[in-house]
Formats: C-alpha cells, structure tokens, sequence
C-alpha cells in the first residue's frame, strides 16, 4: 500500500477550501479475505489456467505414488497425515470465512483428490 497515490479531498472551510487525505483503508479481515481471494483465484490467460490446472493434478498424483511405493518410515508417515489434517482445517476455515473462494476451492480441492485417485 506504500506505492499508491493518496486520494485528497477539498473541505469547504471558512478561510476557502483545506486538503484532507482520505483515510479510507482496508480493514485487517478485508485485507485477510482479499488476500486469498487472490491466492486461491485461477489464473486469467490460458496458458497459466492449463499449467496450473496440470500442477493441482499431477504434483498429488506423484506424491501419492511415492507414498504407496516407497518405505517411508512410520513417523514420517504420521507428519504427513497431521499436516493434511491441518490443511483439511484450513480449508474449511476458509470455505466459511470467505464465501467468495467457495467455488473456486471447492474445484481445487477435487482437482487435488483427482490426482490423489490417479497416484493410487
């Protein structure tokens, strides 16, 4: 926000007309919810759109496939599972938070089960 230009405002006074900067900011949760709404967006051109519809398939396809071709040992195994719990709590944290991602995660989250489907 340091790199935009602040909005002056002319107050009619009594000595004729005083600037005031406009203090309109966002609020800490606005900023919260906008911030993912970005993150979470898909991409406008094609390319990026097709790229990073691949990626959210294949990159849970791989790891998938390594975990049930691999020997992982058993306390990583268990990190694994806790980190996907707490990233299962994220996501429904944000599908009630910010209802405006709620489609878009929604596609997401099948997408990543697709390529979770495919590793098995």
């Amino acid at each position: 926000m340091a790199d935009e230009q602040k909005i002056v405002v002319e107050v009619p006074s009594e000595r004729g007309y005083s600037p005031v900067a406009s203090t309109t900011e966002l609020s800490r949760l606005e900023e919260f919810k906008k911030g993912w709404i970005n993150a979470i967006a898909l991409p406008d051109n094609l390319p990026d759109l097709a790229y990073t519809l691949a990626s959210t398939v294949t990159i849970p396809a791989l790891l998938s496939s390594c975990w049930v071709s691999i020997p992982i040992p058993g306390f990583v195994r268990l990190g694994v599972l806790g980190a996907l719990a707490i990233a299962g709590i994220v996501t429904l944290y944000l599908r009630q938070a910010v209802p405006e991602v709620r489609d878009i995660l929604l596609l997401r989250v099948g997408l990543v089960a697709v390529g979770v489907l495919l590793g098995i």
